[in-house]
């Protein structure tokens, strides 16, 4: 991995500053927002809805969807090929420099350039739109800051997933810059905090021959700034930084206020950086039982009283929650009313984490295992009182607790529908085991459908859910979305509806599957290959095996060989 990655490829098209305006200044003018900055009354709480804008309990992705849409005004248009499209009335990129201009306005913020907030909104847009983001996509930021009218956790929004280090595979140039400074990575990739932090061009000055800036002391090129960041996370110099536990957001909130420095004073800056950092998910209370509220109240206290920010006992409580609102915005989609769309998200989440799934059609079998069985375990573990927080009352704990149980349903349904998921690729991997060794994934299921290209035979098209019986006891919900499939249409690396999951599912049921599940070892030798086999109905292999036999030709000698084995 490399602290410096090549820019891709992909950012070339994006308009060059010196081309047209991005927006026209007077519809901008028009149709831009009005934000209210909330008043420092500590006796005023956000509603539930405040703070998880229009996706609250009962409510379909669908309609926050329509609103979420309806903040921008829509039209008809039809497309070369004849097909009725809706289009937005601004691009993203639009909507973010008018967001920037309007929450910097809120908050006091003079005389702003353009080209400033150009270069802002080309930032989140290209680091959000890398190859390698699915769901932490532009549209996260959009999805996260809806409906939100003070500026502070705007912004913050805007900047909390901008650096995504392992998934992206480091940093892009203008990260890169941006950054300079503040970390170094060691042999293997690890990133580490540097020992001191310098301002962006501190260490090039240093080493440009300059006598006068070689002699110039060494707090003048501190970056202070980054020390507060610094202390609002708890992060010492030289400390490593784990991927799971604040590297992402340390480095998007550096990020955020190094571009803002200029424009905004330290209490907001400060704030800004709190509502990133509160982003961190799933974590526990501390040994003492403090809440990650509770610990970045104290922390932010810290932070006001060493660099002298001047914010008051009601702001810097006010700023824990905003970050509370932040924190379970990001984190709503545990708690959305359909699972079925709630696991469609999670299948993005799959395809961001795991390089070999984005390559589509050439996965292997064991692979797309591996992943499934990752996937399991963190769902299996996953604490649902972590994902929601609170502090001082808002949002109340009647609300946590509904969206923490919604959460909790969501979470053990995602269990075993991946369970099922992992069992169904289990088997094909031990019928590739027996008849030749792990192949691609395509070989045994078929082609993923394509756009403008005519269909092919899969899978799907030989296997039909089992017909559930009386003595067998699954669950309505898993069997349906195994079925019928997740919202949301296909990923690219999978179809949305699980023919070959249903059909086990349906046949052995809970205690069935989770007797076989047993058996669905990751890697599969082909004595672990027989025992899994062994374990299912033996009509069950024969039905599986048929139609591989049809699919993967060139294994076809040695299907039916398992065919012949397991027919009576």
């Amino acid at each position: 991995m490399k602290l410096f990655k090549e820019k891709k490829k992909e950012s070339a098209s994006l308009p060059s500053p010196k081309s047209k305006p991005l927006i026209n200044d007077e519809a901008a003018q028009e149709s831009a927002d009005t934000f209210h900055v909330k008043p420092l009354n500590f006796s005023i709480k956000p509603t539930f809805k405040k703070i998880f804008g229009n996706m609250g309990l009962g409510e379909h992705p669908d309609e926050h969807k329509k609103k979420t849409d309806d903040r921008l005004v829509h039209f008809r248009r039809v497309s070369a090929a004849g097909v009725h499209e809706s289009k937005r009335s601004t691009t993203l990129l639009q909507q973010l420099v008018r967001d920037f201009r309007n929450s910097l306005q809120s908050l006091g913020a003079e005389d702003v350039a353009e080209s400033d907030l150009e270069t802002w909104a080309i930032l989140i847009f290209e680091s959000m739109s890398a190859s390698s983001r699915v769901f932490h996509s532009v549209h996260h930021v959009f999805d996260v800051s809806e409906g939100m009218s003070d500026p502070v956790p705007v912004l913050a929004a805007f900047f909390h997933d901008v650096i995504y280090y392992s998934i992206d595979g480091g940093l892009t140039p203008k990260q890169f810059n941006i950054l300079s400074g503040i970390i170094q990575e060691d042999p293997g990739g690890v990133v580490r905090l540097r020992e001191r932090f310098v301002l962006p061009g501190a260490q090039s000055r240093r080493h440009s021959g300059d006598h006068k800036s070689s002699m110039r002391d060494a707090q003048d090129q501190t970056d202070s700034l980054i020390d507060m960041i610094a202390c609002i996370f708890d992060f010492k110099p030289g400390q490593v930084l784990n991927p799971f536990k604040g590297l992402n957001e340390f480095l998007s909130a550096a990020c955020a206020v190094r571009c803002l420095r200029h424009y905004l004073p330290l209490k907001n800056l400060a704030a800004i950086a709190a509502c990133i950092e509160a982003t961190i998910p799933f974590r526990k209370p501390d040994e003492d039982g403090n809440t990650p509220p509770q610990l970045l109240y104290k922390q932010l206290k810290l932070a006001n009283e060493k660099f002298e920010m001047e914010m008051t006992e009601v702001d810097v409580a006010m700023a824990v929650q905003d970050s509370c609102e932040i924190a379970n915005r990001d984190l709503r989609n545990f708690a959305q009313a359909s699972c079925a769309s709630f696991l469609s998200n999670t299948w993005n989440l799959m395809h961001e984490s795991n390089i070999d799934l984005r390559h589509t059609t050439v996965y292997s079998i064991s692979y797309f295992a591996v992943a499934l069985k990752k996937m399991c375990g963190f769902f299996q573990f996953l604490d649902a009182t972590t994902l929601y927080a609170s502090f001082k009352g808002v949002p109340s704990q009647r609300d946590v607790d509904l969206l923490t149980k919604k959460a909790q349903d969501n979470i053990d349904i995602a269990c075993r529908y991946l369970q099922a998921k992992l069992l169904s690729i289990s088997v094909l991997s031990a019928l590739a085991e027996l008849t030749g060794g792990d192949a691609p994934i395509a070989l045994f299921l078929g082609d993923l459908p394509e756009k403008n290209h005519p269909v092919s035979p899969g899978i799907e098209d030989f296997i039909q859910p089992a017909k559930l019986c009386a003595n067998v006891v699954v669950n309505d919900k898993v069997y349906r979305i195994l079925e019928h499939g997740r919202e949301g249409g296909d990923t690219k690396f999978d179809l949305q509806n699980s023919p070959l999951a249903a059909y086990l599912y349906g046949m052995l049921g809970e205690a069935g599957m989770d007797k076989c599940l047993e058996y669905a070892v990751c890697p599969m030798t082909p004595e672990d290959a027989k025992k899994l086999l062994d374990s299912l109905p033996r009509e069950a292999v024969v039905y599986i095996a048929k139609p591989c036999a049809i699919l993967a030709e060139s294994r076809k000698a040695g299907l039916k060989a398992i065919i012949e084995e397991y027919s009576d």
